[in-house]
């Protein structure tokens, strides 16, 4: 999509003034610049196609000047789709079954399956109309008309198709559509408007040359969080148990049980001054990359390596593990990984355990929807801190802090 609303205004703008030449060899700048990034930052071959598409049609729009090459692209992307589509309905092998049962990671019930099947007579028939008038638009003469439609028409063209695939194939379905925009509607939301005063207040301490100015975005970011979990769908209360031996201004290991993806951003309400690894080389984009360092997340570094998190515990800063090293299915206390235990030992910091109750409940390991359970209360229940004895092993430490945290669990089921 991005790749459609710049090729526009770039081929427009540089036709309008310099003629099909300039607009070529524009387009064949922007084609290669942005091969050239994704060959750099990328290594799936697939997102190559559009850029290596517009460095071609930059080269033969050069070398055969007709404003028809520059307009082909939309009508090219759009004749791959319609095959793409066709082919899966002629063949018999829906391909966006595999991308959806890879996206759930599960095996698709059969009416999931029937529905998919459905959905591609729709986007053929769509997509068909929509090559049609890229096909008419590519060979007339109101340039005007090229621009407007392939830079929104089609999109509300394409807008419309689903609203008829969601009435007529997914109505059963809409609920759960609509409870999932309902949760992850309102954690963007609640980031998004929060977010710009929370910037503000962290550059107003950095130039005072505050001591760790993420603090002040992390506290700011807390009260997202809180305001998230408060209105989510499900969610009753959110009720912190904090042991009192927890001491402020104390660097901690905090390692909490495992249940949901939404673990993380209850662990940021209540924890500030806070470092965890992704478990991924590169888990965001460039752009995003800067405020998931202000909420303490140290991409790029993977979860192979816990210098970085020693590093910060030498700073008097406190750091998240999850000991378990994936989400729980059923809520459950799973094996723990020995990672967590190792750094306790080396640098000395207690670990603090954390039980987490609830966010299963709301979005469990393995599905993207919110469930349906009612007055579901949040419990996150910090325990006393837990210090290395001299000589233990990993394994030994790492026992001993699940035994406790077992028991904890057992007496709050009582």
């Amino acid at each position: 999509m991005i790749f459609a609303l710049l090729y526009v205004p770039i081929a427009l703008l540089s036709y309008h003034f310099y003629g099909v030449k300039c607009a070529s060899l524009s387009l064949f700048a922007f084609g290669f610049l942005t091969l050239f990034w994704f060959l750099f930052k990328h290594n799936e071959p697939i997102k190559y196609l559009q850029p290596l598409l517009i460095v071609v049609i930059g080269l033969v729009g050069f070398f055969v000047p007709n404003i028809i090459v520059i307009k082909s692209y939309p009508f090219i992307i759009s004749s791959i789709f319609f095959t793409f589509f066709l082919y899966s309905i002629l063949s018999g092998k829906y391909l966006l079954i595999d991308i959806i049962t890879k996206l759930k990671k599960r095996k698709l019930a059969t009416q999931e399956r029937v529905d998919i099947e459905k959905s591609h007579w729709i986007w053929v028939v769509t997509l068909g109309i929509n090559c049609a008038i890229h096909l008419y638009l590519l060979f007339g003469d109101d340039l005007r008309l090229w621009a407007i439609y392939s830079f929104v028409g089609w999109y509300i063209l394409f807008g419309f198709t689903i609203a008829l695939q969601v009435l007529f194939v997914h109505r059963r379905e809409l609920p759960q559509w609509l409870r999932n925009l309902w949760g992850y509607g309102l954690f963007c939301l609640t980031i998004a408007v929060l977010f710009i005063p929370e910037m503000i207040l962290y550059f107003i301490f950095v130039a005072f040359y505050v001591n760790k100015p993420h603090i002040v975005f992390q506290k700011c970011v807390t009260y997202s969080f809180k305001l998230f979990f408060r209105y989510a769908p499900s969610t009753r209360n959110i009720i912190l148990d904090k042991s009192p031996l927890i001491m402020p201004h104390t660097a901690y290991i905090y390692a909490p049980s495992h249940e949901s993806w939404l673990d993380y951003p209850l662990i940021g309400a209540f924890v500030t001054d806070l470092y965890h690894l992704t478990n991924k080389n590169r888990a965001f984009s460039w752009y995003l990359r800067p405020i998931a360092k202000l909420l303490g997340v140290l991409d790029g570094v993977g979860n192979n390596s816990l210098h970085p998190l020693l590093q910060k515990l030498r700073e008097n800063s406190n750091v998240l593990i999850f000991p378990e090293g994936s989400r729980s299915s059923d809520g459950e206390l799973g094996a723990f990984k020995y990672g967590t235990f190792a750094l306790s030992l080396k640098s000395g910091v207690s670990i603090v355990p954390v039980n987490i109750y609830g966010t299963h409940r709301l979005v469990a390991k393995g599905s993207m929807n919110w469930g349906w359970n009612r007055g579901v209360d949040i419990i996150v229940e910090m325990l006393d801190p837990i210090s290395p004895l001299d000589g233990e092993s990993k394994e030994a430490l790492a026992t001993r802090v699940r035994d406790i945290m077992i028991a904890k669990r057992k007496l709050k089921t009582l």
